[in-house]
């Protein structure tokens, strides 16, 4: 799959610009604040996930009403027109080869990108939210259809938090009360272990391929991934009806304290995913990549996340994701920059912004495009 064709109104510093785009690897340079990032933010939206920075609000540029993103989009044989258009206030309104489409699920079913930037750091050292996020993310990049779980676990823990606000403190809720809670705790844990289940499912497939990654880049190490919950043990699987079972009964034992602090205690909204590591050369049991690894390691941590998810979805799509790589160069030392270049050869379409002088020299590109104020200009190597 690849974006041969994009094109940017009044999208973040674009007022309007028309770029056409390399099926290999394409280098986008520029100094800092330009808007080589917002490129590569847009192709990532015509995935469907929006933006990966923010609130898509942001994506409109300053003064304009709206921001516009078209693309010709190819996977397999077939060629698809993408028009996409975001208001504030709202939302996003989707058109394929001018048909208007009624959510994202078309667009997820037509291309899927792999984004890493500074931020993704977060991945390995931030909240909890973060790696959910990422998880529910790849479930659905891997089965679009899956994108309902994730937003009735989100209408149901709603729903089901207002009501324990509701409730009386004193004493208990009320018989009414009682028999409405009834109702959403069957929806909370029927939803959440769907959920959980799609998240363990996802992991296990993932792991032996974010692990791989580790080893080459670091030259070495080991990297495991663990599904971190409190109301689940290690003999649970990802069997959903026993994960309903274990969450039914762990919320039985909690009950009193939601109903006295107003709020569900439990669930997949607190899971989080254990990020374990140890470093090549050394022979101690794993770490806890959070607490103990450099920011070095930690920054290498989440690019083999990155890159196994790209491998993953590689496999299981059986084509190549759009992978798009921000800024990665100057994070890294000299030898994991020349690997990450080697690797990124070969492995379909890539976007790779750098304001490093020496970047278009060493990665190879197929596409250069300089970015300056929200202009660019496309040329093969050598030109200018």
């Amino acid at each position: 799959m690849r974006v041969d064709r994009l094109v940017l109104e009044d999208f973040r510093n674009y007022e309007r610009e028309e770029i056409d785009l390399s099926g290999g690897l394409n280098l986008v340079v520029g100094r800092n604040a330009q808007g080589k990032t917002n490129l590569l933010e847009a192709v990532y939206c015509i995935g469907g996930f929006g933006s990966p920075r923010g609130p898509d609000a942001t994506l409109v540029r300053e003064g304009a009403e709206r921001a516009l993103v078209h693309a010709d989009v190819t996977r397999g044989e077939r060629t698809v027109h993408v028009d996409l258009e975001y208001r504030p206030g709202r939302g996003m309104r989707a058109l394929l080869n001018g048909t208007a489409v009624p959510g994202v699920r078309a667009l997820r079913e037509l291309t899927a990108a792999v984004f890493f930037g500074p931020d993704e750091l977060s991945l390995i050292k931030g909240s909890p939210d973060g790696r959910r996020r990422f998880l529910d993310e790849l479930v659905v990049k891997l089965r679009p259809a899956r994108d309902t779980i994730k937003r009735e676990w989100d209408r149901v823990l709603k729903q089901r938090n207002a009501l324990l606000r509701s409730a009386p403190r004193g004493g208990g809720p009320g018989r009414s009360a009682r028999e409405t809670l009834v109702v959403w705790d069957e929806a909370f844990c029927k939803t959440g272990a769907e959920l959980a289940a799609a998240r363990l499912e996802v992991l296990a497939a993932l792991t032996p391929y974010a692990a791989k990654r580790y080893e080459e880049v670091a030259g070495g190490g080991r990297l495991e991934l663990s599904y971190q919950a409190s109301w689940m043990d290690g003999s649970t699987g990802a069997d959903v009806e026993s994960l309903r079972e274990a969450l039914a009964a762990a919320l039985d034992e909690v009950r009193t304290r939601e109903l006295e602090r107003g709020v569900s205690l439990i669930g997949p909204q607190r899971d989080d995913v254990a990020v374990n590591l140890s470093s090549a050369g050394y022979q101690q049991s794993l770490l806890d990549a959070r607490a103990y690894a450099s920011q070095g390691d930690q920054r290498t941590c989440a690019l083999a996340l990155k890159l196994g998810e790209h491998d993953l979805l590689t496999d299981a799509l059986g084509d190549h994701p759009i992978l798009l790589l921000d800024d990665v160069f100057s994070e890294l030392d000299p030898a994991r920059r020349a690997w990450l270049a080697d690797a990124i050869r070969g492995i379909g379409q890539s976007l790779v912004s750098s304001a490093e002088p020496g970047a278009i020299e060493s990665a190879g590109a197929a596409r250069i495009i300089r970015i300056e104020a929200g202009r660019a200009a496309a040329g093969e190597p050598g030109d200018g």
